[in-house]
């Protein structure tokens, strides 16, 4: 393949998954990620969709390998697989939920990818595409769940106080480095203003681009030991107060119940706050401030 028609491929590729472009808007809507790689797995081009599913920004990905973000030597023999056969493959995400970790091992999401050369038969790969679907962004109108499922989603949605479940997500090193909306109540949708169809799937950093580490660090000690917890936080931007109460249904997830005790705490003087000890200078301990330090 001349450099030419090659280049020509790679910004059809690049164009196809842009911002404006119509298949970006279709993608988005079924909740599919895509990334673009060469032969030798460094990304060319993400969309949107995928740098949030995965945490950073779009303009982290270009020329770095896939396997040195995300070490993971099975998902690398399938790449390898691809790329040398020249077949695309496919499948869904493993039953039973996986381990904590990045979001390069292919096991946690339904994925497929598709090689691309010139139209010769036989001819050489020169760039993979992948696209990633995390289980739980469910289609819009998709339905079939289960009765039982059925009725804890009724629960679940009948629910006063806000309800989110939240995946952990490691860096290579094994370290917590975020966190994944997994799903969500109505009631969290009114407590935060943050609209499910578009976070369900996705890294709270990308959600929240200012997002305070400690919340990370918090429900990761909660996800990976097991430990309940729970702590009080104040939204400058909402000026409202809530309680945050912390538990590991299953390793490397965590449920978070959420309260807005906005009313409590204006009644109440801080060194009085049910359920806490004052040793931060009349904040409750645990409790994040706004700048202000309100």
């Amino acid at each position: 393949m001349s450099t030419r028609s090659r280049s020509g491929i790679e910004r059809r590729l690049a164009a196809g998954i842009a911002t404006g472009s119509p298949w970006t808007a279709v993608l988005t809507q079924a909740g599919i990620a895509v990334a673009v790689l060469d032969a030798d797995f460094a990304f060319l081009r993400v969309s949107q969709s995928y740098a949030d599913a995965i945490g950073r920004p779009p303009e982290f990905f270009p020329g770095r390998n896939y396997f040195e973000l995300f070490p993971h030597a099975a998902s690398e023999a399938v790449f390898r697989q691809v790329r040398d056969s020249g077949v695309a493959q496919a499948r869904a995400a493993r039953p039973g939920r996986p381990r904590p970790g990045h979001g390069g091992d292919l096991d946690r999401w339904h994925w497929s990818l598709t090689p691309f050369g010139d139209r010769a038969r036989g001819s050489a790969t020169h760039y993979l595409v992948l696209t990633i679907r995390h289980p739980a962004a469910s289609l819009a109108g998709e339905v079939g769940e289960a009765a039982g499922e059925d009725r804890f989603r009724g629960l679940f949605e009948t629910l006063t106080s806000g309800f989110a479940l939240h995946e952990v997500v490691l860096d290579a090193a094994g370290n917590a480095c975020d966190y994944r909306f997994i799903a969500a109540n109505a009631a969290f949708e009114a407590i935060t203003s943050l609209d499910r169809s578009r976070i369900i799937g996705r890294c709270a950093t990308a959600v929240v681009p200012q997002l305070d580490r400690r919340w990370i660090e918090r429900f990761a000690g909660v996800a990976l030991t097991g430990d309940g917890a729970q702590f009080d936080d104040f939204r400058s931007d909402l000026a409202r107060h809530y309680r945050l109460t912390a538990y590991c249904p299953e390793y490397g997830l965590v449920a978070v119940i959420y309260d807005d005790v906005t009313t409590l705490r204006c009644q109440l003087p801080a060194t009085r706050f049910p359920g806490r000890r004052n040793t931060t200078g009349g904040r409750p301990p645990g409790e994040m401030c706004d700048d202000a330090g309100r």
